[in-house]
């Protein structure tokens, strides 16, 4: 997959979570339950959470393939980061 089109599907996962921070602020201004708010709070995290990480995988990438051939190393730094990335989102 070339870079412009890792981009598209960036900003299409962008657009749906626009998306749903919209339909979020047209739950609390009709004063929906906040059960169902918090659920909409919840999915809105966890798609910022996944976006992250698909960031992050597509930026190592790049920056991966300058390591060379070890690809050992070269996954093994890039599956250490992610978990590190995945649990610095996941405490806050």
């Amino acid at each position: 997959m070339n870079h412009k089109d890792k981009e598209t599907k960036i900003i299409e996962r962008l657009n749906r979570i626009e998306g749903q921070v919209r339909g979020l602020r047209l739950m609390v201004e009709n004063e929906r339950p906040c059960f169902d708010v918090l659920k909409q709070v919840s999915a809105v995290r966890g798609a910022l959470h996944s976006l992250g990480q698909v960031i992050l995988r597509e930026h190592l990438d790049e920056c991966i393939a300058s390591i060379g051939e070890d690809r050992k190393k070269a996954k093994e730094l890039k599956e250490n980061l992610v978990q590190l990335f995945s649990k610095i989102c996941s405490s806050s």
